[in-house]
């Protein structure tokens, strides 16, 4: 028959176990998480080098403007960069080139936004320039850019969030140092083992876990 003792070690045990199980399994579900997101990056980036090259193709409604040439290149550009994204959406570990390379999509794009808009505006309004067909389409096509590009930011925005929890990097930065009230006899704070953790067994069986 268990003894109380017994008993009492042995749900610290069935917790310790528990708490490490379900750390593996979030842990799982973390990176789990960020390989979704990474996929959503890849899946947007196409989306965005597909609605380029119709960009690309619709064009030519403003080849008897002045910013005719500025226009094609331009939008070859983004179709570059996207394409640069996703291939490199493949590999997680270069972030940090993603998000540089995001950075000059998002820049790119609505300097060629503002470009599309007075081009329109100045040949509505002031004659300038003769645009060729109705080109309501492509501002669809430019909206479902912006929206791709804001989605994207948005993916790694969240990830690079999740990167900095597991690092701990807020809680280094915001936080105060934390000192307990009292040491114990082997100079450590907390208990006699030190730190934080887990006792599993009695006497000399007794075993640390710490964290």
């Amino acid at each position: 028959m268990l003894t109380p003792q017994w008993e009492k070690e042995m749900a610290s045990t069935a917790r310790v176990m528990s708490l490490l199980i379900a750390s593996f399994v979030w842990g799982l579900g973390s990176n789990q998480a960020k390989a979704d997101e990474f996929r959503h990056i890849d899946q947007l980036a196409v989306k965005i080098q597909r609605t380029t090259k119709r960009l690309i193709n619709e064009v030519r409604h403003y080849r008897h403007t002045s910013a005719y040439g500025y226009l094609l290149a331009d939008s070859r550009e983004i179709h570059r960069l996207a394409t640069h994204i996703h291939d490199i959406s493949q590999f997680d570990g270069r972030l940090v080139h993603m998000e540089r390379d995001l950075r000059d999509l998002d820049h790119k794009f609505h300097h060629l936004q503002s470009v599309f808009h007075q081009v329109e505006h100045d040949a509505e309004f002031l004659g300038y320039g003769h645009i060729q067909g109705n080109t309501a389409h492509v501002k669809r096509l430019l909206d479902t850019i912006e929206d791709s590009i804001h989605q994207m930011r948005l993916d790694i925005a969240v990830i690079r969030r999740r990167m900095s929890f597991h690092r701990g990097d807020d809680s280094c930065r915001n936080s105060r140092p934390f000192y307990r009230s009292s040491y114990g006899v082997y100079g450590s704070r907390g208990n006699i083992y030190g730190g934080i953790g887990f006792t599993i067994g009695g006497g000399s069986s007794r075993i640390y876990i710490g964290f």
